[in-house]
């Protein structure tokens, strides 16, 4: 996964907020310095599906048509109710 370090770094930072995609692939964009947006684009929606695949982000689908979904760091409690 070639962006998958920068995606983790900012889910990671701010777990439990939600964040657009292009929110997420601006991001990118300014960590890589890249300028071929529909690549970059198609390499950070392949990492936040495996990241929700394997149960560490949250998605949100778009509530509506023509809206986005959200992604969030999943955030663990404990039975206590303690992060």
């Amino acid at each position: 996964m070639r962006y998958a370090r920068e995606v983790i770094d900012l889910l990671g930072a701010y777990p439990g907020r939600d964040f657009k995609p292009g929110h997420i692939v601006r991001y990118v964009a300014a960590q890589r310095c890249e300028l071929v947006r529909p690549r970059l684009r198609i390499g950070v929606h392949r990492v936040l599906v495996a990241l929700v695949e394997s149960g560490q982000v949250e998605r949100d689908p778009p509530g509506r048509y023509g809206s986005y979904a959200v992604y969030r760091w999943k955030t663990v409690t404990s039975s206590r109710g303690e992060p």
